[in-house]
């Protein structure tokens, strides 16, 4: 037995205020139960008078004092010194408060007469003391008080001063301070005097007898001044005596909580340093109990995690931002090419039905239009118009298909093999296509998406175009003039052909928006890269039993969740994965190496 508890005494235990947090001391949690359970809430004044000293008994060593304290002030019964003193005080005809502060009075004002008589006689009271002191001061004293004596009256005077003292003879000096005494012994007696009988100061009972009772009033006085600094809230000196008493005794009853109350006041520093502060207030005046208490810490804790998660959110929210527009965007853009397709399709169909009639009918009517080109030439500037009209449409329409453009060159690439089947056709619709410009106007997306490929649109209306003759002259003579001269020789088609590109060229623009879809493709990579397995943890256990391999391989898993973090957020979001509260100096050290080793 003494071996092992020698041994023990030889290893070196830190002490649980050096290690660190989460290690060697309790939870906060369970420190706050059990400060509730010690009384830390529901102890009261009324029951428990100790408890007001809880701020000032903070070891147990001054709970030890104030049990010496308290014995003096049972040993000096306070209610015995009082009836004595203010017995004392009725027999002088005084009325005095039965206080500390009363019995001090009353003795101080007994002990100066009793001084007093034995320089002067009693009735020096009864004599014009303010002369007599006037005339035994020195010129300055005079002067300074604007007191103004003849060389014969302060003569007269001095003589009835020295007629007053007792015994032998007395200096000029010491006879002054003698009256002077007197004079204020006298003044502090007629205010405690009960009436006119009692204004001449007179003490009842010798001097041995006074000189006790202010020892004892004394050394009262001393315990009490001591008891009071442990109770700084209450003015002990000014309590009536009863009333002293029987709060001594309470205290003395209540010595339980006293020696209490330097674990309450450690654990309530505690509490305060970790935040706890406005909950301790409230839970003492709810006078909470320990289930009352945790539930309100929990509340407290689960208040602040959500607050913590808002404000990460909010941080990925803003971090996040202006990617979320582009989902949007794509699916307003997918929804209107889609309507765009959806228009599109329907007219591919009748394409390749009137075909035939294309070719039947477009000799004809390159004919009419050659006669009557000289007289149409002025319409063709209200056509101009239509064409400026509809590139505004064109640039309205940009932002919304800019991002789907590519996707919409698919349903042309069907219609094309519609196209290969017409290679004779080809050269009536190129001198046709001056009419799809003003249709477009009509139908004012198809141009955006369409134009430049959709060759059989142009067949599509040329039926409309022979009910209505004067539409189709008007815009005929536009590309008309020069396929006239040389109708057969094809290079003279190209120059016509050229000109369509420069309709598509709104359409073309969006190609540069559609580069930027590849920015969208690293978003996709986190998604199918593979989150590594997290780590075994165990509860309560501390971070120096885990290897740093453990400890990397947490780190990782936490940032391989896709949150951005900066170190000191990943060392912090580690040690909630251990269970810790605090950033103690281990953790820090632990946590900060695996941080830097997962961050490379």
């Amino acid at each position: 037995m003494t071996v092992r508890f020698l041994n023990d005494a030889d290893a070196t235990v830190p002490a649980p205020a050096e290690t660190p947090d989460g290690e060697g001391r309790r939870s906060t949690r369970e420190e706050l139960g059990r400060y509730a359970e010690q009384g830390g809430f529901t102890l009261t004044t009324e029951t428990h008078p100790w408890i007001e000293a809880a701020d000032h008994v903070t070891d147990p060593e001054d709970a030890r004092a104030a049990t010496t304290v308290l014995a003096e002030l049972r040993n000096g019964d306070i209610r015995a010194v009082g009836a004595a003193v203010t017995g004392l005080a009725a027999k002088a005809g005084l009325n005095v408060p039965e206080t500390l502060h009363g019995l001090n009075l009353l003795l101080d004002v007994f002990q100066r007469v009793q001084r007093a008589s034995g320089t002067l006689r009693a009735d020096v009271y009864e004599a014009d003391l303010e002369s007599l002191i006037a005339a035994t001061a020195d010129g300055r004293w005079r002067k300074q008080r604007g007191v103004k004596l003849s060389l014969g009256q302060r003569w007269t005077l001095r003589s009835q001063a020295k007629s007053l003292t007792v015994g032998g003879r007395t200096s000029r000096a010491d006879l002054h301070a003698a009256l002077t005494a007197a004079a204020e012994a006298r003044t502090d007696w007629v205010a405690l005097a009960d009436d006119d009988t009692a204004a001449r100061p007179v003490v009842p009972v010798g001097g041995t007898l006074i000189a006790e009772t202010a020892q004892a009033v004394e050394s009262l006085g001393t315990a009490v001044r001591s008891l009071g600094r442990l109770l700084p809230e209450r003015d002990l000196e000014a309590l009536p005596l009863g009333e002293l008493a029987d709060l001594v005794d309470r205290l003395a009853a209540d010595e339980g909580t006293l020696y209490r109350l330097p674990a309450l006041h450690a654990a309530r520093e505690e509490l305060a340093e970790a935040g706890l502060e406005t909950l301790l207030t409230e839970l003492a005046e709810r006078q909470a109990d320990r289930d009352a208490a945790l539930a309100a810490y929990d509340r407290q804790v689960g208040a602040e995690a959500d607050v913590e998660a808002e404000e990460q959110a909010a941080r990925q929210a803003l971090a996040a931002g202006p990617r979320g527009e582009e989902p949007t965007a794509a699916v307003e853009a997918e929804t209107e090419v889609e309507a765009v397709e959806a228009v599109a399709e329907p007219a591919v169909e009748p394409v390749a039905v009137e075909e035939p009639v294309v070719e039947a009918e477009a000799e004809p009517v390159a004919e009419v239009v050659v006669e009557e080109a000289p007289a149409e030439e002025p319409v063709v500037e209200p056509v101009v118009e239509a064409e400026v009209v509809a590139e505004p449409v064109a640039v309205e329409a940009e932002p919304e298909p800019v991002v789907e453009a590519e996707p919409d060159v698919e349903p042309v690439a069907d219609v094309e093999p519609v196209a290969v089947e017409e290679p004779v056709v080809a050269e009536p619709v190129v001198e046709a296509e001056p009419v799809v410009e003003p249709v477009a106007v009509e139908a004012e997306p198809e141009p955006v998406v369409e134009v430049e490929p959709e060759v059989e649109p142009v067949a599509v209306e040329e039926p409309v175009v022979v009910e209505a003759e004067p539409v189709v002259e008007p815009v005929a003579v536009e590309a008309e003039p020069e396929p006239v001269v040389e109708p057969e020789p094809e290079p003279e088609v190209e120059p016509v052909a050229v000109e369509e590109p420069v309709v598509v060229e709104p359409a073309v623009e969006p190609e540069p928006v559609v580069a930027e879809e590849p920015v969208e493709e690293p978003a996709e990579a986190p998604k199918k890269a593979r989150r590594p397995k997290k780590p075994e943890l165990t509860a309560g256990r501390p971070v120096t039993a885990y290897t740093p391999a453990e400890l990397t391989s947490l780190v990782r898993w936490i940032d391989s969740d896709g949150v951005e973090r900066s170190e000191d957020e990943l060392l912090r979001a580690a040690m909630k994965e251990l269970g810790f509260a605090r950033l103690g100096p281990r953790i820090k050290e632990a946590l900060g190496a695996a941080v830097t080793e997962a961050r490379g």
